[in-house]
């Protein structure tokens, strides 16, 4: 990280002196309709291209906090797609009666036409006068944000396809694009026209959101033409982006259009406001964030991979979209360690998980660990209660109310094996006496699952001090196996895009980082053999490498204690 900021930094300082001048601005007033101007954008690669803008009409002139310029775009570099998400911030240029080019806006919005050649435009006055806006400008009746969809970059495509399918069913649209090396491209100057990314993470996973650059000024960046999220100030990565294809879509409905397909690149600064006529961003300084490893190992052969994430942390500007990128990325990364680790598995796999999580507010980590067995409808079925876990303990670091929490690191290991490790308990007996505060032993015959080999195990429990004496019958109950579900198909990400639909007990959740800690901890299911005896007590006996399943019951004679 520290030698990608000083490599942008050396980039930035390295430019012609006139390449981060400021363009000169056009008022809105001065904008008439029948100009011919010109548009700049990216359409493949890191490439500034033309296209040719014709001015229809101004709307609300008399407005210009809510006033658009209506243009048509055409040239060799839109011809074959039209526009759509991805081209919002496109500058467009027009000269003005005194032969100078300035900058009149760019483009933000959407008409719906076939062929994606009309469109919006933002006036430049509006894009630079709002770098800190609360709340999202009010929508237009007919009109729909250019703003581009969610990237998430890095994962192989099967897997990314059904993150996508799975926000696309919430209601989201997300892309999922191939990882761009970012050492194939230099570090890229943010002027207007260049491709540009928000970014939520960055790393080997990277969530965000691509667009153009709209206008510069020294190290001050406008960008997209309207909101991203409407949150008002930020701290996210403000990168420069690769444009791998415009994907043609005439269609452009909400659902079908046209839209570049693009990767976030290099960390060059910081997004500082989210309005509704542009994100604004600085270059320089990275915003503050936080590490996510994941590691995962293949028991069977031994390998091992790891993907580190950083991640935004935005609680210092206080958490303005809600919620944490933290959610939405882990899961992702999490299976792509396990499909990069495993050349493919069976439906049958055995497995356990850490999670770790250092916060600042707290003197030690938080920490829960959990075995996992599946005998899943499809390959690495293991991946569906992984998934769950993971996003269980980002909506509870999301969930604190009374504060914001800041996550120094966030490390999670898992290690999985081919094959169920689970056997079914299908009968029991006691082995010699059983007493009050001793340890008795249990024989227990087990068949396993997958070969259906039968064995036997002797374990030893310690019999409670209160059970009740004489002749009784005790009940032996394990834990079934793990609900298994396919990595590959949009259910498995359901929960990472559902809302959180809890009710509020009126206590407003955990009330101080100690009791994050404590809920974060008990996230750690117990998974071992349970003895209940008469008197409702009980005691237990836990295999780390077994899941013992199955019911039995058992008499014997509970004796007072003695030696």
């Amino acid at each position: 990280m520290r030698r990608l900021l000083i490599a942008a930094v050396s980039a930035i300082l390295l430019m012609p002196a006139g390449a981060l001048a400021a363009d000169p601005i056009m008022s809105l007033q001065e904008v008439q309709p029948g100009a011919r101007c010109t548009g700049l954008t990216v359409v493949r690669g890191t490439a500034i291209s033309s296209f040719d803008v014709d001015v229809i009409d101004v709307l609300d002139r008399q407005r210009p906090e809510v006033a658009r310029i209506l243009v048509r775009v055409s040239g060799p570099a839109v011809a074959g797609t039209g526009i759509g998400p991805g081209f919002s911030g496109s500058p467009i240029y027009c000269t003005s009666a005194d032969g100078v080019s300035r900058n009149i806006g760019a483009i933000s919005e959407g008409i719906g036409d076939y062929g994606g050649f009309d469109a919006l435009a933002t006036p430049i006055e509006a894009i630079l006068a709002q770098p800190f806006v609360p709340a999202p400008a009010r929508s237009r009746s007919g009109t729909r944000s250019l703003r581009g969809p969610l990237t998430l970059s890095g994962l192989r495509p099967r897997l990314g396809a059904a993150i996508s399918r799975a926000a696309r069913k919430a209601g989201r649209t997300l892309i999922a694009p191939p990882a761009t090396s970012r050492a194939a491209y230099p570090p890229q100057p943010l002027v207007p026209g260049a491709a540009l990314a928000v970014g939520l993470t960055s790393g080997d996973v990277a969530l965000g959101a691509a667009g153009t650059v709209a206008y510069a000024d020294g190290a001050s960046v406008w960008a997209f033409g309207h909101e991203f999220e409407g949150a008002g100030p930020r701290s996210l990565f403000l990168e420069d982006a690769y444009v791998h294809t415009v994907v043609n879509n005439p269609i452009n409905s909400p659902e079908l259009s046209t839209y570049k397909l693009a990767s976030p690149g290099h960390d060059l600064g910081t997004v500082t406001g989210d309005g509704p006529s542009a994100v604004t961003g600085r270059l320089g300084g990275l915003p503050p964030s936080y590490s996510l490893r994941v590691t995962a190992r293949d028991l069977d052969s031994r390998r091992i991979r790891s993907l580190l994430v950083r991640v935004a942390d935005e609680g210092d500007v206080g958490r303005p979209a809600g919620i944490s990128a933290l959610g939405l990325v882990a899961p992702g990364a999490l299976l792509e360690a396990i499909t990069r680790v495993k050349a493919g598995a069976p439906a049958r796999q055995s497995g356990d998980m850490c999670m770790a999580v250092k916060l600042r507010e707290l003197k030690r980590r938080m920490r829960f660990c959990n075995t996992y067995t599946v005998d899943g409808p499809s390959s690495f079925a293991i991946g569906g209660p992984l998934v769950e876990d993971v996003a269980s303990a980002a909506d509870l670091l999301d969930s604190f109310r009374f504060g914001a929490l800041h996550p120094t690191a966030v490390d999670i290991g898992v290690r999985i094996r081919n094959g169920a490790r689970q056997a079914y308990v299908v009968g029991a007996r006691a082995v010699g006496r059983v007493r009050r505060g001793r340890r008795m032993a249990l024989r227990l015959r087990l068949r396993h699952v997958g070969s259906g080999r039968r064995s036997t195990r002797t374990v030893r429990i310690r019999v409670p001090s209160d059970a009740r004496l004489g002749r009784r019958t005790l009940f032996i109950n394990g834990r079934p196996g793990d609900v298994g579900g396919d990595p590959f198909e949009e259910s498995s990400f359901s929960v990472v895009f559902e809302d959180d639909e809890s009710e509020d007990t009126g206590g407003g959740g955990p009330q101080s980082p100690e009791e994050v800690r404590f809920a974060f901890e008990e996230l750690a299911r117990r998974d071992d053999l349970r003895v209940r005896f008469p008197g409702g007590s009980s005691a237990s006996y836990r295999d780390p490498q077994l899941r013992m399943s199955g019911s039995a019951r058992v008499r014997v004679r509970i004796r007072p204690r003695g030696r």
